[in-house]
């Protein structure tokens, strides 16, 4: 089995349990026949002419900008990928047809605010930098110097592309190749699709997979269509509700006011169970009737408990919205990332199994009305509370453990 076919039925199996998910949290009401999402017809005349921003793309781009608790930085991701057996050359090959497979890799930002797919674009060329029989030592600084440029660079956005791509080629056939890019283009599952494909094209270099005939300018103007429908409207309705009760985000010991760093720079820790840790932690949960995500973010909320001067407080929760508008939504890349606020209360004595369920529960209700956008939420917060420089929820609570 190749890998993009290892991914299909990998989302294959996702799809299945968010299609079961949608069914019984968004459909659920017995012989209505309301109509629950607007339905997309791809306008392929179209879809290179700007269109709107979706509201974590609004976000991602004010908090750009200078002035903002903790803006003055983009959203962004880096990694590397090591292989053996794999030239430069290609790789550029595969990536460029990625590229033009995938539309949103051509996008750029327009001053006013508004995104647009580039219908051609000049062949990538990934930079090359050899290696080769050079010290351990030569090999760590410049991998260092690459990593420091490379991780925290912010793309022009008025200018494609917001990627970059460097190889480092090193002994024995072994490339490492270090990726750049800007998230305002794809989310996480976009990136698992992207690179499941760019795999195969290496292997496979005349592979051939069905075109795409969705674009996300499509799937973009379908959901504001469905801004009218009353599914949306319950949703709103619930969280304007929910406004004047949510509490603060923790409060957490700070060495200094987020208002007076002006170059926020992010740094990645890890930490790694092992496999039967893993296992014996996901039947542990499983008998609780709790996810993996839902204890990995009961313990997050229980170590901010210990730290934070209330127990009482509100997290930020990014969701991974796809609406089953179109056959094709889960198979186009785009930045379709949502999120949600998630108030917890961790007063009570009760042992962590029932704080976790507690959690999970309020998660679960709030995913009921998760159309009505977090980023949507917090703009009238901060109108509300006339705060709207400040970052009201900056713990932000992602996983990405949707198919354990």
């Amino acid at each position: 089995m190749s890998l993009r076919e290892k991914n299909a039925a990998k989302k294959s199996q996702l799809s299945l349990a968010k299609r079961k998910l949608l069914d019984r949290r968004l459909r659920g009401e017995s012989g209505s026949s309301e109509q629950r999402f607007p339905s997309i017809v791809p306008c392929l005349d179209q879809r290179y002419q700007p269109f709107p921003l979706t509201d974590i793309q609004q976000a991602y781009w004010v908090g750009r900008q200078g002035g903002l608790e903790l803006g003055n930085i983009s959203t962004h991701g880096y990694f590397e990928i090591e292989t053996e057996g794999i030239t430069s050359d290609q790789f550029n090959q595969a990536w460029q047809r990625v590229i033009q497979r995938h539309e949103m890799l051509r996008m750029i930002i327009r001053q006013d605010g508004q995104q647009q797919i580039l219908p051609e674009v000049p062949d990538y060329q990934i930079q090359v930098i050899d290696l080769q029989g050079a010290s351990a030592e030569t090999i760590a600084l410049k991998s260092d110097s690459i990593r420091q440029q490379m991780s925290h660079y912010v793309f022009p956005l008025e200018q494609w592309p917001l990627f970059e791509i460097q190889a480092v080629c090193l002994d024995h056939n072994h490339v490492r190749f270090c990726f750049s890019f800007d998230v305002l283009m794809a989310d996480a599952w976009s990136c698992e699709l992207l690179f499941a494909e760019l795999a195969d094209f290496v292997q496979t270099p005349q592979l051939s997979l069905p075109p795409l005939t969705l674009s996300f300018r499509d799937y973009v103007l379908a959901e504001l269509e469905f801004h009218k429908f009353p599914l949306y409207e319950r949703s709103k309705s619930y969280w304007e509700k929910r406004l004047m009760t949510l509490p603060p985000a923790p409060e957490l010991p700070l060495q200094r006011s987020l208002l007076s760093i002006d170059s926020p720079q992010f740094v990645r820790r890890e930490k790694q169970l092992d496999a039967a840790t893993w296992q014996r932690l996901k039947q542990r949960a499983h008998q609780a009737n709790l996810t993996p995500s839902g204890v990995l973010l009961a313990a997050f909320a229980e170590i901010l408990t210990i730290w934070s001067k209330s127990p009482k407080f509100t997290l930020n929760l990014t969701l991974y919205n796809r609406l089953p508008l179109h056959s094709e939504v889960d198979k186009i890349v785009g930045d379709f990332t949502s999120v949600t606020l998630l108030s917890v209360d961790n007063a009570s004595s009760a042992s962590f199994e029932a704080r976790a369920r507690q959690i999970q529960e309020q998660f679960w209700s709030d995913l009921d009305h998760s159309h009505y956008s977090g980023v949507k939420v917090l703009r009238e917060l901060a109108k509300l509370q006339n705060r709207p420089a400040e970052a009201l929820t900056p713990v932000i609570f992602t996983s990405t453990l949707t198919n354990e």
